[in-house]
């Protein structure tokens, strides 16, 4: 695989471009690929015809997955950075969340004008804490489409900083804490500065899903839940993980990446998890152990001994098998995972 391809999508995530990148799995043009980003070409496979002739439709498409286009299977994979959490304010429900949101892997950052609540976030394992007047801090603060809001300050006329700011930037969640009343105010003075009414209608508030939560670290689930369901709704999946696309830039060596396109039942690892296999046996990432890793390693150690060239190929997973649930792989689903030279 051409490396211009993954210098590409390292320069999309550090840079939090939405990015989408086409994987023909057809008969038309197999393996070849094409990289869109902020709805323009950026790089297409030199040799592929099937991908040219169909760009008008690919550069409308803004959902991950496997799809067809003209007769031929098209993986789609957005490309996501981990994402982001800017928790506006830092009383007794962010604090909550902090520590919840290390556990599920979300950096945390905070932004707070009062010393005394900046210092109590930091001690709590923010691993940003931005302690300045709100709107000062968040026009400075570069998010991306992984970015989710939480905006939960002491006051209406901090909220409206926030939401102010906010609406400015790429995010892919926006929550407003406060009671009805409070909340309507923030967001009648939001309109009347002439905000897209689209935009303010697509805030979430009251903040949270409904599970009448009464405490702090309750409500602090009732929001990442909210969260989790927003993100998993848009199918999207890290798939590059932290030092998987440095591997690639620094080594010269026979590597396998392999990627799940596809999903039936229940499995381990969603669509869009990946693992980079290198020679020694070692690997970065992982589409979930057990038989899963088992077979696709067998397949990979092949072709990693085999210094031919080869087209990408597509391997069928079953766990539902007597031999799965042995292994102890007992999800019983099935999954395609797409395996391709680096």
């Amino acid at each position: 695989m051409d490396k211009e391809l993954y210098k590409i999508i390292q320069e999309s995530k550090k840079k939090g471009l939405r990015t989408f990148v086409f994987t023909a799995l057809g008969d038309k043009d197999y393996g070849s690929k094409a990289v869109i980003r902020e709805g323009e070409p950026v790089w297409i496979s030199p040799d592929t015809s099937f991908l040219n002739e169909n760009l008008a439709q690919i550069k409308e498409i803004n959902k991950s997955g496997m799809i067809e286009i003209s007769g031929n299977k098209v993986y789609v994979e957005r490309i996501c950075n981990t994402g982001k959490i800017v928790i506006c304010g830092a009383g007794h429900t962010s604090i909550a969340m902090i520590k919840m949101g290390q556990m599920l892997g979300f950096e945390m950052v905070v932004v707070e004008d009062r010393e005394e609540f900046a210092a109590k976030a930091k001690n709590a394992g923010a691993d940003r804490v931005c302690c300045e007047d709100f709107s000062s801090a968040l026009a400075k603060f570069e998010s991306d489409y992984d970015t989710y809001f939480v905006v939960v300050t002491r006051g209406h006329q901090w909220d409206k900083e926030c939401i102010r700011e906010i609406l400015k930037k790429p995010y892919a969640y926006i929550g407003l804490m406060g009671a009805k009343r409070r909340v309507g105010f923030v967001l009648d003075a939001i309109r009347s500065e002439g905000f897209d009414e689209k935009k303010i209608d697509e805030i979430y508030s009251p903040i949270g899903l409904d599970i009448n939560s009464e405490t702090p670290v309750e409500i602090a689930i009732s929001i990442f839940a909210e969260i989790i369901s927003v993100k998993n709704a848009k199918n999207k999946n890290v798939g590059y993980v932290d030092g998987m696309l440095e591997r690639i830039e620094e080594s010269n060596e026979r590597m396998v990446m392999a990627t799940i396109v596809g999903k039936k039942g229940s499995a381990p690892r969603g669509v869009g998890s990946k693992a980079l296999f290198l020679r020694d046996g070692s690997f970065v990432g992982t589409i979930g152990g057990g038989k899963a890793e088992h077979d696709i390693m067998v397949k990979v150690e092949e072709i990693l001994k085999n210094n031919d060239d080869m087209q990408p190929y597509l391997l069928h997973v079953d766990l539902t098998d007597d031999e799965a649930s042995i292994e102890g792989m007992v999800c019983g689903g099935r999954i395609e995972v797409l395996l391709e030279l680096v």
